[in-house]
């Protein structure tokens, strides 16, 4: 019995052997590979062989497997440099002896953060952490919803030419603050305003607050804007810049 489709006898269509010994259809194999992840979060437990959960390998797979290691390498890649940016890679509690993950940032990093593919450029970009995963609701999302800061032109993202636009820096879309979470794939939170989504996402753009305007969008005394910059009303997503570069004594 084929371990992927549960329905047919291995011997009732084209079977491969994978590196890690176990047999499956290659029909099977190759749906998989091609079908991807479920939802929108970048995920690559798809990837694995069902039973022992080793990276599948396999000469008929190659021409799948190429794109998604190196899909997998370009997100390994960005989820260690913002886990550094976070000042988090030294956390002896995480990596040290006996911690979960003991010399491997690299799997806490992945597991940490959410990465989604931008509609328009088709890349890895950084979507918030993974908690905030759960609210997105599975497979049920518009895949137009989901662009980078690059390619953002509700933001008037500028892409750094150091950094690219791995580590822009948002304000919080319903306040004057600068966002920390990044979640649905599309909006852009400070951590009050996180805390309270359910009740200010679901405030009407006319009755937010004008700049300035405080966490949990209340209307804040004065005419000076907190974050000491021009930016389009509160409602819309805005970015404030590279991360890295803003925070570069942080390193």
């Amino acid at each position: 019995m084929c371990m992927i489709c549960f329905t047919e006898a291995l011997s009732a269509a084209p079977a491969i052997q994978l590196q890690c010994g176990h047999v499956f259809h290659l029909h099977c194999c190759r749906h998989v590979l091609m079908k991807r992840w479920v939802g929108p979060r970048i995920t690559f437990g798809f990837s694995l062989c069902p039973i022992c959960k080793v990276p599948m390998e396999h000469p008929t797979l190659t021409d799948l497997l190429a794109n998604i290691k190196e899909l997998y390498e370009d997100v390994r890649r960005k989820a260690l440099m913002r886990l550094e940016y976070e000042g988090l890679h030294k956390a002896e509690s995480t990596f040290g002896p006996g911690g979960r993950y003991h010399e491997d940032p690299a799997a806490y990093a992945m597991e940490r953060y959410a990465y989604y593919v931008c509609y328009k450029c088709q890349k890895a970009y950084y979507g918030g952490e993974a908690r905030c995963d759960a609210q997105v609701g599975g497979e049920t999302f518009d895949p137009t919803e989901l662009v980078c800061g690059g390619c953002s032109d509700v933001a008037r993202a500028q892409m750094c030419p150091k950094h690219g636009a791995d580590f822009l820096e948002y304000k919080c879309r319903y306040c004057c603050s600068v966002a920390v979470f990044f979640c649905f794939g599309t909006t852009h939170f400070c951590n009050p305003c996180h805390d309270d989504f359910q009740r200010v996402t679901t405030i009407p753009k006319g009755e937010l607050p004008s700049c300035p305007a405080g966490p949990k969008a209340k209307q804040l005394e004065g005419d000076e804007c907190p974050l000491h910059v021009k930016h389009p009303p509160t409602g819309e997503e805005f970015a404030l810049g590279c991360g890295i570069c803003r925070n570069a004594h942080t390193f």
